[in-house]
């Protein structure tokens, strides 16, 4: 009955037209000083402010939270869509308001700004965006709430964190606090290298659940595989919470500022969801991206504040003022090449295995009927031996199902490592060949990576234990 009651407020405000002299164009709330979106209008008629502000009531009393009588309408004919919603949103953020979430009803917000409260209802359906806002008198308990901010401010250059101050810390101190790394020394893994330097000053370190990278005050995580967060999930803002809620929740409190990021429509869109946290460890506080894009891992971004974040990463924070398009998410998407780590001969002793299949299947283009499938798999192995030797192996099978043929080739010699990041085969197919090499890590493993440099792309190889 609740909610059809509520239902019923809303089909009454929408269905009342604009032909009465008391809806009336509007640029400006003055109950909250938020520039509104061209085309507003506010409705000051008495049977559609009643109903607003009984509506506000009930909200309000199911959170503990007691309204004055003032309430205003305005219906948003700009635009219609989620769009004009997250546009109010910033344009609430740049009058200075803080956006606070009740907690499960996303369609209702509290606005804080000094002493001022406001409680604002915000939708969008298929005709307009209805806003409603009425002020707060007084709030009797503290209520369960998610604080966002919806998007950085609009201007190119900004001045200021967007994350608050923590309690009874200054503004200034939190533009100046660096993050702690306090790095976990990494379990013993029997390879050589575990830290790397780049050229560019960024500095990778192996560790237990992913890989962390440190510049100045900016430290980066690029998240392992697991199964929770690697399992395909067709809605892809179900599959950002999960990810949320699986590697950053649970190493953090205190979320304000909370934030999804809209893409450009393709079939590489980037996934960004961030915030102001907590570091339940350090005590910090600090401002945290999380980003994948593409078949890139999940890569975690913490700074004291977003400017950091931007100017650490070389990203285009103002970018996320709007649809953000492919290419401007590609300083983000390189740090998965940071999982980069170097090769020494002791590190390959052991068994390395390459194992590719796939299929064809083939349809008469007349009949329809099945015309066969076409099939191909190889399994490529290296084996690296203490002494300096190795012996290759490459299996292949291919051809339609029934009259599949099978190759191979072997080959035996000495390897050795001009350098850290190649390998040197005396003989493979008949004739001596160079490699690039280099190793990824997952949790409790690595992968070999190799490529040989007269032609062709890095192949992955995992380790027979």
């Amino acid at each position: 009955m609740y909610r059809f009651y509520l239902s019923a407020f809303l089909v009454f405000l929408t269905s009342i037209g604009f032909s009465q002299s008391k809806v009336i164009p509007a640029s400006r709330s003055d109950l909250s000083g938020i520039e509104l979106p061209t085309g507003s209008k506010q409705d000051k008629r008495i049977l559609a402010l009643a109903s607003a502000k009984t509506l506000l009531d009930m909200i309000a009393k199911d959170n503990q939270i007691i309204l004055d009588d003032g309430v205003e309408v305005f219906l948003l004919l700009g635009a219609v869509g989620s769009g004009t919603v997250e546009e109010v949103k910033l344009l609430a953020q740049k009058a200075g308001w803080q956006l606070t979430s009740l907690s499960g009803q996303p369609k209702y917000w509290l606005l804080s700004k000094s002493a001022t409260t406001l409680l604002m209802y915000l939708e969008s359906n298929k005709r307009d965006t209805q806003l409603y806002l009425a002020s707060v008198k007084a709030i009797e308990t503290s209520t369960p709430t998610i604080t966002e901010n919806p998007a950085p401010p609009q201007n190119k250059t900004i001045d200021t964190p967007s994350n608050p101050a923590p309690a009874g810390e200054s503004q200034k101190k939190v533009e100046e606090e660096k993050v702690l790394t306090n790095p976990v020394p990494p379990p013993p893994s029997g390879y050589q290298f575990s830290t790397i330097n780049f050229d560019d000053g960024w500095v990778s370190k192996v560790q237990e659940d992913w890989v962390e990278v440190i510049k100045s005050n900016v430290k980066v995580l690029i998240h392992y595989p697991n199964p929770t967060t690697n399992q395909y999930i067709s809605d892809p803002e179900e599959a950002k919470r999960i990810a949320w809620n699986t590697l950053i929740a649970p190493r953090y409190s205190n979320l304000q500022n909370y934030f999804v990021a809209k893409c450009a429509l393709s079939y590489i869109t980037g996934s960004f969801v961030s915030g102001t946290l907590t570091d339940k460890q350090t005590g910090q506080t600090v401002y945290v991206a999380l980003f994948k894009r593409e078949r890139s891992p999940w890569i975690e971004f913490i700074a004291p504040n977003i400017n950091a974040f931007g100017q650490a990463t070389g990203f285009d924070i103002a970018t996320l003022n709007g649809y953000v398009e492919n290419e401007a998410w590609n300083p983000l998407q390189k740090f998965e090449g940071y999982n980069k780590f170097a090769v020494a001969p002791s590190d390959l002793t052991g068994t390395w295995t390459n194992n590719f299949s796939g299929f064809t299947q083939y349809v008469n283009a007349y009949t329809g009927a099945d015309a066969g499938m076409n099939t191909h798999s190889s399994t490529q192995n290296f084996e690296f031996l203490a002494n300096g030797t190795y012996n290759w192996s490459i299996s292949v099978a291919s051809g339609f199902v029934g009259s599949i043929k099978f190759s191979g080739a072997k080959s035996s010699g000495k390897f050795t490592n001009p350098n850290n990041w190649q390998i040197h085969f005396s003989d493979l197919e008949g004739k001596p060949k160079l490699y690039n090499a280099y190793f990824s890590c997952v949790k409790g493993a690595r992968i070999l990576w190799l490529q040989d440099t007269g032609y062709g792309d890095y192949s992955s190889y995992g380790k027979r234990e």
